[in-house]
């Protein structure tokens, strides 16, 4: 079942509200970026931000690949819908227990030469090294970010895999522009609000995931384009 624009919107606005979360994950790594950088304050923002989420679609549209062939197996053996409902498992299991794929294990940054290569990208000139590190720094660890991961799974495609962390991306990037004001702006207590937010949407991503599949099953009846 394809995701629709209201999926879209619900990405963006867990990545938009995700923003106390991406401040703690990635706001040293901007803060830093803009300091070390020999180049603009507006080109190293969206030379590493670009970066960052080109990476993200890259591993979308390689979740949903895999995704396609999980679908594609479960119609052969009569669990259609598999991938939409076990996406929805792991998100539901990451925003109520922080379990996750250990994705990380994978990561190139676990690499010594990339280490290095990263060492180096920062005392060169130039939007490029910035780039690229965007690029490299796209696959550090996030517990939101792999909940997203699983949703490009679930859809089932390739296509709409990039789509989905490209609206997630794309919501994340005012924490990121604005890194400076937001963390001295927001309150302890007001970050804390709008965390639950972010993460209340991503619970509503993963039921109505696993309400799709059971949908795709035949298990419960379809109700509206918009839910399930």
């Amino acid at each position: 079942m394809s995701s629709g624009l209201q999926d879209y919107g619900l990405i963006f606005l867990t990545g938009l509200l995700g923003a106390p979360h991406c401040i703690g994950m990635c706001g040293g790594i901007m803060s830093a970026m803009t300091f070390q950088s020999k180049t603009s304050l507006a080109q190293t923002i969206l030379a590493y931000n670009l970066g960052r989420i080109l990476t993200y679609m890259s591993v979308g549209a390689f979740m949903g690949f895999i995704g396609s062939f999980v679908n594609a197996a479960g119609t052969i053996v009569g669990l259609q819908g598999i991938a939409n409902i076990l996406g929805g498992l792991f998100i539901i299991l990451w925003i109520g227990k922080k379990v996750a794929l250990p994705l990380d294990k994978w990561s190139p940054l676990k690499l010594p030469a990339i280490q290095q290569l990263l060492e180096k990208l920062k005392s060169r000139p130039g939007t490029a090294p910035v780039f690229i590190s965007g690029l490299l720094l796209g696959f550090l660890p996030c517990g939101l970010t792999y909940t997203m991961h699983m949703k490009a799974a679930a859809s089932g495609s390739a296509l709409q895999g990039v789509f989905t962390l490209l609206a997630f991306g794309v919501g994340t990037l005012p924490a990121l522009i604005f890194i400076g004001i937001c963390s001295f702006v927001l309150s302890k207590a007001l970050r804390s609000r709008v965390m639950l937010i972010g993460n209340t949407l991503a619970l509503v991503i993963g039921v109505i995931s696993i309400m799709r599949g059971m949908v795709i099953n035949g298990w419960i009846p379809h109700i509206n384009p918009w839910l399930w």
